[in-house]
């Protein structure tokens, strides 16, 4: 006995239907995922970093748009008239253990699961 089964299969509706078709939907779910979870690994003295943070249009990028935010991610004191330079001295994030420097680094290695749980859960399914 021979059976034939065949399938219609339209991948790009179900690439759409789990949020990786035109709308980015995937991907602007996880960079706000990962922008949530950086929050408090972000540096912090009045909040502006952190809560002036946004995702850009087709959730490829979390923008830290503060015009300190690069001198804040590398974490080294800079001296000088611009263009300034780096000292080497690092900087100091007020005795906040968990805030500093490449804070979504530091997160990732601390909640890297969860991320992938955040993920399969938006997909409908279970982390492995």
């Amino acid at each position: 006995m021979n059976i034939k089964v065949t399938k219609n299969f339209n991948i790009q509706k179900v690439l759409s239907t789990r949020g990786m078709g035109v709308s980015n939907g995937l991907r602007k779910y996880l960079a706000a995922r990962v922008k949530a979870r950086c929050d408090p690994y972000t540096p912090m003295q009045q909040s502006n970093l952190k809560d002036t943070a946004h995702i850009s249009q087709d959730g490829t990028e979390i923008v830290y748009s503060q015009p300190y935010a690069h001198y804040q991610y590398q974490g080294e004191v800079m001296a000088g008239r611009a263009p300034k330079h780096y000292t080497g001295k690092s900087l100091d994030y007020n005795h906040a253990p968990m805030r500093g420097d490449h804070w979504e680094k530091r997160m990732m290695a601390d909640h890297a699961g969860d991320v992938e749980k955040d993920v399969a859960a938006y997909l409908g399914g279970k982390r492995k």
